[in-house]
Formats: structure tokens, sequence, C-alpha cells
């Protein structure tokens, strides 16, 4: 009752007035939110004015948690926002400046979550937390401040675990490479699927508010009579559904995806990758670069289909594909070319179906044409298929190569062990997974059963659990010596 009052004295008041009360709440805002982080860089041992000089609050803020200069490219990229936002038109008739616009603001955007999820981890708190930071930051930035016991320390830790004597060099480099692989592939899938689905939906943005014309007559309504949008639409809906499973392997360090979506992102690529084949040998020669390669066509004959097979090769797991996943693969095209070819070839445009959009039936019938298509898409399957599978024999391959040939198996116990006590120490208990497909590569590599590695590993974890736990009893014993044991300051009062 008391904000229903509040809110219609505010909308009924003079405007001069309703300025003056905006602009107070606007200096209440900045003032607390320049103050919390002051709170937390005091609480960090830096110097709390630091919070008042424009790049280095964002600088220090970052330093405290992840990475100082990326502070610095977070205020570039807002000057970069702000310089590149529209006045009174939109982004989507903003053409090359508003993609460049969308980037620049989904980079600013990512690089925001992550520092912020950082930061809640540094202070103790939990990743609930985080998203309230992320989204309400003028609420939640005080909060921090207030409630924050402690400051414990950056979360981005270097592995440094145990190493043998002999081979420094050697196990130092499997040991970041065991623990970095994964999260560098978590990084790229969620930068890659949250491109893909928002170059997407520009462009499929692009084409619903268009009028269908005699130039562009699938537009509007009729848009998705285009296999281009279908199988682009398709596989933005798989890029998606790879955000949760990335942001997850950027938090366990261990970037994995179940095998229906593995076959979900193949089938995307083979029907992205084929409208750009398509387009580029078919479309073009006869419509012109200006149908072929401007306005939505430009993202989804181009960009789109680059971005699906970046997505797909460079974030794959560590399962190959079979024939019988391609042939799973294959249906959503199969699925498009009955629908086309009843619209097309059995109705007809005279019978309210489809017009001819592909030509199939212009030069030879439509029987051969569909045929050879089938054929030759079945191919650019195979193809997908075997270059995936490539990418996964070679990284495979190159990690066992940093396996040197000479370790003795107390040497590889130790890695296991290191890397179980990195986990233990810096990881959340509910995100510690056991990395067995590493185990059965060094299984198969050394003299070694799985069961003694992973053994090895779990005596790490709970070693490193061990430590993180002493290490808060001594926080709270300093804490209690400074302020008193709650015992003494019931007595107190």
């Amino acid at each position: 009752m008391i904000l229903n009052g509040l809110l219609s004295i505010f909308l009924r008041s003079d405007k001069v007035l309703r300025d003056w009360i905006l602009l107070i709440i606007s200096l209440i805002i900045v003032a607390a939110s320049v103050f919390s982080k002051a709170v937390l860089l005091k609480k960090a041992g830096r110097k709390p004015w630091y919070a008042l000089i424009p790049i280095y609050s964002e600088y220090s803020l970052y330093d405290i948690c992840w990475i100082g200069y990326l502070g610095i490219i977070e205020f570039v990229l807002s000057l970069a926002i702000f310089e590149l936002a529209p006045q009174n038109e939109k982004i989507l008739s903003m053409g090359l400046k508003g993609l460049v616009l969308i980037i620049v603001y989904v980079i600013y955007f990512i690089l925001s979550c992550i520092m912020k999820m950082k930061l809640c981890r540094s202070f103790g708190k939990n990743i609930y937390f985080a998203f309230g930071l992320i989204f309400v930051e003028e609420i939640f930035y005080p909060v921090l401040a207030i409630t924050s016991k402690e400051y414990l320390g950056r979360t981005l830790r270097k592995y440094n675990p145990i190493t043998s004597s002999k081979k420094p060099n050697v196990t130092k480099q499997k040991k970041q490479y065991m623990i970095d692989l994964q999260k560098k592939r978590s990084l790229i899938a969620l930068i890659a699927s949250v491109l893909t689905s928002l170059f997407c939906i520009y462009a499929v943005a692009l084409g619903l508010i268009m009028d269908p014309s005699s130039k562009y007559p699938e537009r509007g309504s009729y848009l998705f009579r285009l296999f281009t949008v279908n199988s682009n639409v398709f596989a933005a809906l798989g890029a998606t559904m790879m955000i949760p499973f990335a942001i997850e392997g950027i938090r366990k360090k261990r970037f994995t995806y179940p095998k229906w979506l593995q076959i979900f992102q193949q089938s995307g690529v083979i029907c992205t990758t084929l409208t750009m084949i398509f387009a580029t040998l078919f479309i073009l020669p006869f419509k012109g670069f200006e149908i072929t390669f401007t306005g939505m066509n430009f993202w989804l004959h181009l960009v789109c289909p680059i971005m699906n097979l970046i997505l797909l090769f460079c974030t794959e797991c560590n399962t190959e594909l079979t024939i019988y996943d391609s042939f799973i693969g294959l249906i959503p095209f199969y699925a498009y070319g009955i629908v086309y070819i009843t619209n097309v070839v059995l109705l007809g445009e005279e019978n309210g179906g489809w017009r001819d959009i592909y030509r199939l039936a212009t030069f030879v019938p439509a029987s051969i044409s569909v045929s050879l298509l089938f054929v030759a898409t079945f191919e650019l399957s195979h193809v997908i298929r075997r270059f995936y599978n490539k990418f996964v024999q070679k990284r495979r391959s190159k990690m066992e190569s940093i396996w040197s040939d000479d370790l003795s198996p107390v040497e590889v116990k130790v890695e296991c062990y290191g890397l179980g006590r990195y986990n233990g120490m810096f990881d959340n208990i509910n995100t510690i997974t056991t990395p067995f497909d590493i185990f059965l590569s060094l299984s198969d590599k050394y003299p070694l059963s799985v069961d003694e590695l992973s053994h090895a590993y779990n005596k790490g974890v709970i070693d490193g659990l061990k430590e993180k736990i002493a290490y808060y009893e001594n926080k709270k014993e300093e804490f209690s010596r400074i302020i008193g044991t709650p015992e003494k300051l019931a007595n107190k009062e």
C-alpha cells in the first residue's frame, strides 16, 4: 500500500519534481555502488579510494578476483557501447554497425558475468548470489559489501601440485594441460554458442520484419518455407542448448556434453553447410551477389554456417561419430525434403503449394535433382563426420604425446594425486568430478589400472578438502582473537 501510494504521488507530480527525484535516486545508486566497491577493495587489502578513479576502479575490482587488465578491457567496451548505441533508430536497421554493437555488448556482458561470479566466490558467496549480482547489481553490491566477512583470495589459481624432481618440465606441462584443456573448450563453446544464437536471431528478425515482394517472396510469415532459415534456426537451437553445458564446464573445468547434443550439433552443421555450398554454387551464379550475400542472407548463407562449423570442430567431446550417428543427423534434412517435394511437386504453386524456391525442376526433372541432392547431402555428412573424428583423434594423440614414455608409475600417480588435491582445495565439493576419460588414456599408456589412478585422484581430493577446512578453521581462530569469541561477547553484554 505504501509503495503504491508513493508511486502514484510520483506519477502525478510535476515533471521538474520527477526529474529531481530521479536525479536523487540515481546519485544514491551511484554513491552506494562506489561505497560498496570501496568496502570490497578494503577487505581485499587495497586502498578504498581506488573505487573513485573511473578506470583504475575497474582494474582493481577485476584484480582482486580475476585478471586486472580485463577490467580495462571492460571499460573500453562500455565506451564503445556508449558510442555505438543508436539514438533514434533500431539496431536491426543499423547494418554492420548494429552487428558490431551486438558483438561488443555480448563480449562486455560475458566478461562482466564471469567477473561477478569470481567476485562472489572470492568473498564466499554461492552461484545464486552471483546471479543476483549480475542482474540486480544496484542491490547486491551493497549486500555483498555488508554481508561478506572476509576476502578468500582470487579464484584463478595456478595449478602447482607436487612435481617430480627428475622431470619437472614434462610433468608441469602435463598438469597444466590436464586442467586447462577442458576449460578452454568450455570458453570456446560458450562464446561460439552465444554468437551463433544471436546471429541467427538477428538474421531471422530481419526477414520477419520485411514484407513479401517480387524480389523477396519468402519474407514475413512465409519466411519459414526456406530451408536456409529452418536449418539455421535448428542449428541455433542446438547452439543454445550447448550454453548451459559450457557454463557448467567452466565451473567444473571439465567440458562434457551428452551424445544426443553431439548428434544435434552435427545435424545442424550438415544443414547449414549445405545451405552455404548451395548458395555459393547455384544461387550466386543465377541470382547475383545482392540476393545471395546481402541482408539476412549474409548471415544465414555465410556467417552462421561458419560459426556452426567452429562450434562443432572446436568444442568436440572425446567420443567419435559413427555412420549410424550420421544417418540420424540427416533426419531434419530429409524431413524438410519430403515437405518441400509435397508442396512443390505434388501440389504445385497453382494448387496452393509452394513455388520452386530452389529451382529443382528448372533444368532437369525433379526426381533426378532431388536424388542427386539427397546423395550429395549424405556424402557431405560423411565428410563432416570424418573431419570431426580426425579432430578427436588428433587431440587425443596430442594429449598422449605430452606424457613422456619414461615417466614411472609413481610419477603418474603423483600427477593424478596433484590434480585431485588441486580440485579439493579450490573447487566446490558439489562440482568435483573424476576425469575417467583421462585416466583411461593414462591406463593405456602406462602399466596402471583406472582403479589405481582414481584412488590416487580421490586421495588428493580428500587431502585438498582437509587443507581447505583447516584453512577456514585458522581463519575463524584469527577472527575470534580480533573481536572475541561469541561467549566472551555475550559475557561483555
